[in-house]
């Protein structure tokens, strides 16, 4: 009892700490006593910190301990493990993102353990090692937190009965009552609550009731209905381009651009590009974006941003054309560092928007990147063939890592078509399987 009190002190001393730094350097003093003063417990301490993230990182490992804990003993022994399981082992991450759904399909079920999937649910949201985990957990994140929102309603006291009220303020009251239309409180009154209520005949509507009354005139609404009578607005490009007088908020396409923002850090901007409509983003360079700035005319932005904006739009303009030059690039013969890079590209690319149908028409540039990953699947695998031994920290592994990432943001955009997802997650199988049965240093 009394080591657990030494802990529980240490911890409380630790989150006293005021601020980070203040913290850090209540750490540092605590790491530099124990190294000079104990070194055999600094020692194991940094031992076991370190067997314990290497398991966290062992796919091999995880799986092992997750088939044979249950739900509680599970979910506390996972809230260790994402904390510290890197964000580029995507074989580990996509363990614990089946056995995240696991924890919390059965907390909505049974309703048990409810503080515990509660814990996880914060701790996903709030590391940033755990984005490709997060976005296909977010429909159960916001299900549990309902739950528990829900279960902490029925935890409080219920309200008295009526007759249980105190009975003084009832003069106060009465008289405030009568102010507004002879109201009474308390069940007092003796005529209508509201004897002034407006009855129909004495009620102009701004609209016409006859016919349908479940439709009534725009001209209510400050609309100009001649304008638009007399400027018909088809509801589709017909030469297939965007929809130029439609905002990205009005295309539902702002969940996707502010995703795209917050990985270029530049999501502070969002009100700028709530204003302008999927072509205009793409057709945002350094000549054309203070006039830009001025339609929306808001806020200003500066200059540095403005640069990355510009540097950013380009990337986004330039995707088609470059998608289509690596599906020619793959044709030849291409190394594995060449690979690795076009991987590293495809990865930053996909976090960008892609259009939906009321942004273009079709789905060419969906196409194109299944058609990508289609070639690069068939490189990955003619290289592990000619591999004798898989090492984790090669570049083949980084490619396998990079790929598999890929195939998540993928199968988590909506965009894709059903077909197109299906067929991802058939390249990621495939890949898997090719790992699991090569000759490797490492567990999986």
């Amino acid at each position: 009892m009394s080591e657990m009190s030494d802990i529980k002190d240490f911890v409380k001393s630790l989150n006293g700490c005021k601020s980070f730094k203040h913290r850090q350097q209540f750490l540092n003093r605590v790491i530099d006593y124990m190294a000079a003063e104990n070194a055999d417990a600094f020692m194991q301490t940094y031992r076991e910190f370190k067997k314990r993230e290497l398991e966290a990182n062992d796919p091999n490992k995880i799986a092992k301990w997750l088939t044979t804990s249950n739900v509680k003993s599970s979910s506390s022994k996972m809230h260790e493990a994402l904390m510290l399981v890197k964000g580029s082992n995507i074989l580990a991450q996509e363990q614990y993102l089946d056995n995240l759904k696991r924890i919390f399909s059965h907390t909505l079920s049974s309703g048990e353990n409810v503080q515990e999937s509660v814990k996880l649910c914060a701790l996903v949201e709030k590391l940033t090692s755990l984005a490709n985990i997060h976005h296909p957990l977010k429909h159960l994140i916001r299900e549990v937190k309902q739950m528990n929102e829900r279960r902490l309603c029925t935890q409080l006291p219920p309200p008295p009965p009526p007759n249980a009220w105190p009975q003084y303020g009832r003069r106060e009251v009465r008289e405030l009552g009568q102010m507004i239309n002879g109201w009474t409180p308390f069940g007092e009154h003796s005529t209508p609550t509201w004897p002034t209520v407006l009855q129909p005949e004495s009620l102009t509507l701004p609209y016409p009731v006859s016919g349908n009354p479940s439709f009534f005139s725009l001209d209510c609404l400050g609309v100009d209905t001649s304008k638009m009578a007399a400027n018909p607005e088809p509801l589709f490009n017909p030469n297939g381009g965007a929809l130029p007088n439609l905002t990205i908020v009005e295309q539902d396409m702002d969940e996707a651009v502010y995703k795209w923002l917050h990985y270029l850090k530049l999501h502070k901007y969002q009100w700028f590009f709530n204003g302008l409509s999927y072509l205009e983003i793409e057709c945002i360079n350094e000549d054309t974006i203070e006039s830009f700035i001025a339609k929306v005319n808001e806020n200003s932005i500066t200059k540095g941003a403005q640069k990355k904006i510009c540097i950013s739009t380009k990337a986004l303009r330039d995707r088609p054309k470059k998608l289509k030059d690596l599906i020619l690039a793959f044709d030849l013969e291409v190394t594995s560092t060449e690979l690795c890079e076009h991987l590293s590209y495809m990865r930053d690319i996909l976090h960008y928007p892609v259009p939906n149908k009321n942004c273009v028409v079709g789905d060419e540039l969906q196409r194109d990147i299944v058609h990508v990953m289609e070639k690069i699947l068939h490189l990955l695998v003619v290289t592990l063939r000619a591999m004798k031994t898989l090492n984790g920290h090669s570049l083949a592994g980084t490619s396998i890592n990079k790929y598999l990432e890929c195939c998540m943001l993928i199968s988590g955009n909506s965009t894709f078509m059903a077909d197109q997802v299906e067929k991802i997650t058939v390249f990621s199988k495939l890949l898997k399987n090719k790992v699991v049965n090569s000759r490797r240093d490492f567990y999986v």
